[in-house]
Formats: C-alpha cells, sequence, structure tokens
C-alpha cells in the first residue's frame, strides 16, 4: 500500500458514514477524502462504497477491507509510540469512553489532573451508560463498572463501586420506611433499564454477622437508561433508587438524600481500565492507567 493515508481517511468515512463527515473531522476538504477514496478504490481494484445522493453504503468488499485495516493501522501507531518511549515527554490523543455520571464527575476531573503533569496529551472523552464495543470503535480505553463481558478484553482495577439504597427525606416522610428488604415491592422504586435489560430485581446483602442475601423484586413507574436522571428523580422524592456511592456521595453529604436500609447493600464490583489485547500499548495509555488507579487508591467519594 503506497499511502497509508488513504486507509485512514478510509477508516474516519466508515466510522462517520459519510464523506463530508469524514471531512469536517480531518479538518479536510470533501473533495480530497473523495479523490483519496477513489484512488484507494483503484488500487485495490474493489468498489468500497455504494454511492446514491441521499446515502453512503459500505460494500461487503469495504467492510472485509475495514475489519482487516483497523488493527493493522492500530498498531503502527501504537509501534510509532513505542519506539518514542525514549523521549520523556508523553505526546497524542487518548480516545476513552466511561458511564455518564462516573465520566461526568470523576473521569473529567482525573484528566484534568493528569494533564497537569502530561500537558501534551489530549483526550477524546465519550461519555455514555451503554457498553461500547471496543473492538468495533476507535477508542483505547473504557472506564466499566462490573465484571468484563469479554474474555478478549484485558481490565486492571481501579477502585470498588458499591450501591447502595437511597431517597429523599421527603419520600420517607410520606411513605415511610421500609422494615427491611421485603417490604420494597410495596414501594416506588426507580429503576435502571434500556431496552433489552430493566434491573426489576435487586440483589441486596446484609453487611452485618451472616452476610444474608436476598433477591428482591421491585417495580415503579419510572425507568431510565441514564444515571443522571435517577438520581435527578431521586432528589425530586419520587421513589427509592439503588445507586452507586460515586453517584451519590455529594448528595449524601449535603442531606438531599439519605440512606435507606443501611445494613443492606449491593455486592461490590469492580470500576476497571478495559482495553484489548494488544502487544503494544501507547505509553500515554498505560501512564493515564497507572495515574488513574493511584488517584483512586482511596475514592474521592467515599470520604
Amino acid at each position: 500500500m503506497r499511502n497509508m493515508d488513504d486507509l485512514a481517511v478510509f477508516l474516519k468515512v466508515v466510522d462517520c458514514a459519510g464523506f463530508s463527515a469524514a471531512a469536517r473531522m480531518m479538518d479536510l476538504a470533501p473533495a480530497t477524502v473523495s479523490k483519496q477514496i477513489a484512488r484507494l478504490e483503484q488500487e485495490l481494484g474493489a468498489r468500497l462504497f455504494e454511492r446514491s445522493t441521499r446515502q453512503l453504503r459500505i460494500t461487503d468488499e469495504g467492510r472485509a477491507v475495514a475489519e482487516r485495516v483497523r488493527p493493522a493501522l492500530a498498531l503502527l501507531a501504537e509501534a510509532a509510540e513505542v519506539a518514542r518511549q525514549g523521549v520523556q515527554t508523553l505526546t497524542g490523543t487518548i480516545r476513552l469512553t466511561a458511564p455518564v455520571p462516573l465520566g461526568s464527575r470523576y473521569v473529567a476531573p482525573a484528566i484534568a489532573l493528569f494533564r497537569e503533569q502530561h500537558p501534551q496529551v489530549g483526550f477524546d472523552l465519550r461519555l455514555s451508560d451503554h457498553v461500547v464495543d471496543l473492538y468495533d470503535s476507535d477508542l483505547d480505553l473504557a472506564v466499566r463498572v462490573g465484571a468484563l463481558a469479554s474474555s478478549r478484553l484485558i481490565s486492571r482495577r481501579l477502585a470498588e463501586s458499591r450501591r447502595i439504597l437511597v431517597a429523599a427525606p421527603s419520600y420517607l416522610r410520606q411513605m415511610g420506611l421500609p422494615a427491611g428488604p421485603s417490604e420494597l415491592h410495596q414501594h416506588r422504586c426507580l429503576l435502571f433499564s434500556y431496552p433489552g435489560l430493566r434491573q426489576n430485581h435487586w440483589t441486596l446483602r446484609h453487611e452485618g454477622p451472616g452476610g444474608d442475601t436476598e433477591l428482591v423484586e421491585v417495580s415503579g413507574e419510572l425507568r431510565s437508561d441514564n444515571g443522571d436522571a435517577l438520581r435527578a428523580w431521586s432528589r425530586a422524592g419520587l421513589g427509592i433508587s439503588l445507586r452507586e456511592t460515586w453517584d451519590v456521595a455529594d448528595e449524601l453529604r449535603s442531606g438531599e438524600l439519605v440512606r435507606v436500609l443501611p445494613e443492606w447493600e449491593e455486592p461490590a464490583v469492580p470500576i476497571q481500565a478495559v482495553r484489548v489485547q494488544r502487544s503494544l500499548v501507547p505509553r500515554r495509555v498505560s501512564a493515564f492507567v497507572d495515574f488513574l488507579a493511584s488517584h483512586w487508591c482511596s475514592p474521592p467519594w467515599e470520604h
């Protein structure tokens, strides 16, 4: 392949699903992008996209090329980074994803602190409460809560995530306190939900002697796939929610929310830095993971 830039442009067109969008992302003229794709198609002897006035669709050949080219270009970029490891200054961009509340409240401030030490490292932070497939994206890293769903991924534990029952004092004055987990079905509960998943069963463990565990079925008229929405509804006195301590730490300190059944909580799960399996890891990525692990060894939300 005589021009690796053409392949990079090709992948950007695939990710952006359009020539114009890719051109904007790469700060190129649309005509330049079109010319590079045409040159690549000629060199490969295959049509990579089906073009029409309404849409751009990748061909089967284009999809096959993208699947093979993406890891190859990533390895080349990582090899170039490793070759520069003798240079003290970290450079380049880290592309990562994190859940919305954890990302906005704790990952973003951690990035700001990291950049005080390494100002030439850029970040592309994408916040979503949905799990992003790292193999089908251009992301270097994900900060995730819970066990890994894929054995192909490599993880490093950063901290522990605990989920506790919380509600606003106004709700508890109106509805009263449940005496135990079995009474939660009598209360309005706020549920995390998205297509294919609705957490209407809560597993709660007693933190006292014996460590009994109960699986409780709960219900409620308010559901969301966004942690910020659930926290806002909790503060508004609309029900009881099972929320991460890192998500409601400020509200617990201020008294806007209080714990419900404080001796019961969901079994803790890890907060992890996750990446795909590669032999070469850019030094900026490993340095940032080290920084997060050190910064969260005593989690700020637990103070």
